[in-house]
């Protein structure tokens, strides 16, 4: 499986957990990029918090970091 295609799977569900998406834009040998959309801003007083989409972001990073260093991963706004 690409790894583009493990990243997904492995971060999709946590980004549609919150009402948000995440989808594949382009993959080449150095570069993902992913389209981003946020879910609802939760306001945790019922004790369920959305992830901040920094959170997110920095959890692919070093996801991506210890399956392929040398691929850079970049996030856009769908």
């Amino acid at each position: 499986m690409p790894i583009a295609q493990q990243l997904l799977a492995s971060f999709a569900r946590i980004a549609a957990s919150d009402g948000g998406a995440i989808e594949l834009i382009e993959e080449t040998a150095a570069t993902i990029t992913l389209a981003y959309r946020p879910g609802d801003v939760a306001d945790c007083d019922d004790g369920v918090c959305t992830l901040p989409q920094a959170e997110l972001e920095a959890m692919m990073r070093a996801w991506l970091a210890r399956k392929a260093p040398e691929v850079t991963l970049e996030i856009v706004p769908a």
